[in-house]
């Protein structure tokens, strides 16, 4: 019951934040024509009974339909395209209900996302993309849990009302099913727990290795990164495959026994002698919901394992700690100032960072290094205010950041759009011609036409990084931040950009793998990886 209980109020929550307006309706409107469904499968199996027979029960209620069916047979197709036209219109509604709290769902993780959060990239894709499916993918199975169940009742009453001796039958039944089911339903539950972890492991394993792709290659480590990944995906494929065998077994588990009970009171009880045809039909299509609600049950379970993440997710998304970032005037001619700063990413145990400590000079060009994974980026997104430290504090002098990574934001649109993403100061084409022509970009195009349409597969590497950092300029930036954004230039390129860098008033964290092409720093800051542990040193 506890469980029953918490399912309807994660629902209730989900619901709550997924603004989908006809929700309800669609769902009535699923029931209602699950409904007719039924009651139009009852009706077709009594008259198909009674064609094929020559004769019907006068007894029965429905008796006077089947008299006039029998006697105008083209009423039967009738019914049996209405049944079609029920179905094929319950479908479209689930289907309807299942997209649009899809798509609500999506945009409401994105502005997650983007509310400052703590998510890592792997995190981020995880709980936009494949989060939302699984949520709303839960509500259309609920709505055909209620259908199959709704329509079970409607079975099980017209057997009933046809022959009492069958209460017997799904009562006993029903008692056997329950003890098994809830075994089953329970382990089938720690696998999808499983799969769910293995899922987000997965995720990050693809995002770290398409990060690095290069420097793999380079290091001549393919084959060792692709066996971890092989490993990493059997551990996901195991949970999935044993959660869809305890499924598997508990979506047919209520029919076979059912069929199995019913068919020893056939053998040694007169029941037998009083079954029809249409009894027989209305019975196979009762075992057949009963299937359709314990797969319902059972999709459910699994889809409910991601609403309980997602509610873990809002509440304790307040747990990001905004206070902890604060831009303020500082003292000693500083641009960064961090104090015991702790950090770590959302839905994770592990610390990135555990008090540290750590200041930037303003107009002065700093590089950061250290191996994958020792948290360079991480660094970055924490001086900019993207994440929040859970304890201590982040001090910054700086107004406006600039942000350039290996592969920049190029827009399909205009060069001008391109070079004033971002920028809410108003620019003539003037100082976007002189920019161009200082970098030396598109310097095949005289004229440097700033209508001209781009996008990221016309242009090279040298190019993107261009426009990114003029786009940086342009906007006046105080800190600009560099997360291995020129990893992909030629030695001529990379001095061309910093040349002119030097000529303003720019704070600059370069964070790079390669310190040799950055000989000519003010700073050199190196983070240290040790198992879990962080340590960062001034070389």
């Amino acid at each position: 019951m506890d469980k029953i209980k918490k399912i309807y109020t994660d629902v209730l929550y989900v619901s709550k934040v997924v603004k989908t307006g006809n929700k309800k309706a669609i769902i009535l409107v699923a029931v209602i024509l699950s409904q007719l469904t039924a009651i139009t499968d009852i009706g077709i199996i009594i008259f198909f009974a009674a064609i094929i027979t020559g004769s019907y029960d006068q007894s029965n209620i429905f008796s006077p339909i089947t008299e006039i069916v029998i006697e105008y047979k083209f009423i039967l197709p009738i019914m049996v395209v209405l049944r079609f036209v029920f179905i094929y219109f319950q479908s479209m509604s689930l289907k309807n209900l299942e997209l649009n709290v899809q798509r609500n769902l999506k945009v409401f993780l994105l502005e997650d996302v983007f509310d400052k959060s703590n998510y890592s990239v792997a995190d981020a894709y995880f709980f936009v993309n494949i989060l939302a499916g699984h949520i709303s993918f839960f509500y259309s199975n609920l709505t055909n849990f209620i259908n199959n169940s709704l329509q079970t009742v409607a079975y099980l009453a017209y057997l009933i009302i046809a022959d009492s001796r069958t209460i017997t039958t799904f009562g006993v039944g029903a008692v056997i099913i329950y003890f098994p089911s809830k075994v089953l339903i329970k382990k089938a539950r720690e696998y999808m727990h499983e799969s769910y972890e293995h899922t987000q492991q997965s995720n990050k394993e693809v995002q770290r290795i398409v990060d690095n792709m290069f420097l793999i290659k380079i290091l001549n480590k393919e084959s060792e990164e692709i066996n971890n990944f092989s490993e990493t995906i059997r551990k996901l494929n195991t949970s999935i495959f044993n959660n869809h065998k305890f499924g598997a077994f508990t979506s047919f588990l209520p029919s076979f026994i059912t069929m199995f009970v019913f068919s020893i009171l056939l053998g040694v009880s007169q029941i037998a002698k009083s079954i029809t045809l249409d009894f027989i039909g209305v019975t196979l299509r009762l075992f057949q919901s009963l299937g359709g609600i314990t797969g319902s049950v059972n999709q459910i379970i699994n889809s409910h394992v991601h609403i309980e993440n997602f509610y873990e997710m809002e509440k304790n998304k307040d747990n990001v700690y905004r206070e902890n970032f604060e831009t303020s005037t500082l003292k000693n001619n500083k641009a960064i100032e961090i104090t015991n700063a702790s950090f770590k990413y959302f839905n994770s145990e592990n610390y990135i960072f555990e008090d540290l400590n750590l200041s930037f000079q303003k107009n002065t060009h700093n590089i950061l290094t250290g191996p994958n994974g020792s948290g360079k980026s991480t660094l970055l997104g924490l001086i900019s205010g993207v994440f929040y430290a859970e304890k201590g504090k982040i001090y910054s002098s700086s107004e406006k950041y600039g942000y350039i990574g290996a592969t920049p934001l190029i827009l399909t649109g205009s060069l001008r759009e391109n070079l004033l993403y971002g920028n809410d100061i108003e620019t003539r084409d003037e100082i976007l011609l002189k920019y161009l022509k200082e970098f030396e970009t598109f310097k095949e195009d005289a004229n440097y036409n700033l209508d001209r349409e781009i996008d990221n597969k016309s242009l090279s590497s040298g190019q993107m990084q261009k426009i990114a950092f003029i786009r940086a300029l342009v906007s006046k930036v105080e800190l600009l931040l560099l997360d291995e954004s020129t990893a992909n230039l030629d030695e001529r390129t990379r001095k061309q950009i910093f040349d002119i860098l030097k000529k303003t008033n720019i704070t600059i964290i370069n964070s790079t793998h390669d310190p040799e092409n950055f000989k000519d720093v003010d700073n050199h800051y190196r983070i240290e990886l040790i198992g879990e542990k962080r340590t960062l040193t001034k070389k």
